[in-house]
């Protein structure tokens, strides 16, 4: 009989293209190394600021559609503690660097909010969840990656990378991946469909977010 996969695995797969582009990107590559430009690096991190701030909140909004009072505190607790990682590391990132953060957002950085928030209106637990699983699940990846492919001695991104690479944000990921695969178990047919579109199409912002960073223009069209 052929191998039932869980959701993850399955939306993984039909990502994994795309996963492949961003762990090929020069911006990917030259963080590793430590070689990527500063002002590309601002760039990116300034719309990250943007981002984080919507994405913050919508892992709250997120949160009350969880019914189960374990899942949903477990869900909370992550939240809150990738958040203050995040900050407590960007602070440190723009301070170094002298980052400008009062950017307005990136037509990918707007449109990548709106995605999300779309997904968490349709009052779907399981939508909306597939739709924010890439932020966490493909930096927590890509985080991995870098690691076992960088030196971070003298890499002026150093801390970026221990952020998303560490064992307890690898722990947390794995725990809301497990939530996610419930979901998909106990949904109907239509409803993991739509959360496996969810996934690919996030995964896309999440290339073209890099993307932006690296040359500061909207190239889905070219």
């Amino acid at each position: 009989m052929p191998e039932t996969l869980s959701w993850t695995r399955e939306a993984w797969r039909e990502a994994l293209p795309v996963y492949n582009d961003i762990i090929a990107h020069p911006f990917i590559k030259e963080l590793a190394s430590g070689t990527l430009a500063t002002e590309r690096f601002d760039r990116y991190l300034a719309q990250d600021e943007v981002y984080i701030g919507n994405y913050g909140r919508q892992m709250f909004e997120l949160a009350a559609l969880i019914p189960d009072p374990e899942e949903k505190a477990m869900f909370e607790a992550f939240a809150r503690e990738g958040l203050e990682g995040e900050k407590a590391m960007h602070a440190l990132l723009i301070d170094r660097f002298g980052i400008d953060t009062a950017a307005q957002p990136s037509p990918i950085t707007a449109e990548y909010n709106s995605h999300s928030e779309a997904a968490i209106r349709t009052g779907s637990k399981e939508i909306g969840l597939a739709s924010m699983l890439p932020c966490m699940w493909v930096y927590n990846e890509v985080g991995k990656h870098i690691l076992s492919i960088a030196s971070t001695d003298g890499n002026p991104y150093a801390e970026w990378i221990a952020e998303y690479g560490n064992d307890a944000f690898t722990e947390g990921v794995n725990a809301v991946l497990a939530m996610a695969d419930r979901y998909a178990a106990a949904a109907d047919e239509a409803t993991r469909a739509r959360m496996t579109e969810e996934f690919v199409a996030a995964t896309r912002f999440e290339y073209w977010f890099w993307d932006w960073g690296y040359c500061g223009e909207d190239r889905r069209l070219l």
